[in-house]
């Protein structure tokens, strides 16, 4: 029963260590939309997402992985122990 226990909790590390990963990631993506300016586009073009509308989704984006997270944690007892898969 160890070798299950061993391979759940590498697999919550791993999920947690990849949600706290991916949100590192959050402050680089914030100060690079900070800096964008909306440029109308002929029609036809390539268009850009407006910065607004990328705040917009990478808030939404934070709130997915935070309650994620929380979700992770509030279970990790559960996650540790038993076989899950990913």
């Amino acid at each position: 029963m160890s070798g299950t226990s061993g391979k759940a909790e590498q697999r919550y590390a791993n999920l947690v260590n990849s949600i706290d990963f991916v949100t590192e990631q959050f402050g680089p993506l914030d100060k690079l939309i900070a800096k964008m300016r909306e440029n109308p586009a002929p029609p036809g073009s390539w268009r850009v997402t407006p910065p607004d509308e990328l705040k917009r989704l990478m808030d939404k984006v934070k709130q997915n992985l935070t309650t994620l997270k929380d979700r992770a944690v509030r279970y990790e007892t559960e996650l540790k122990t038993r076989e899950w898969k990913v």
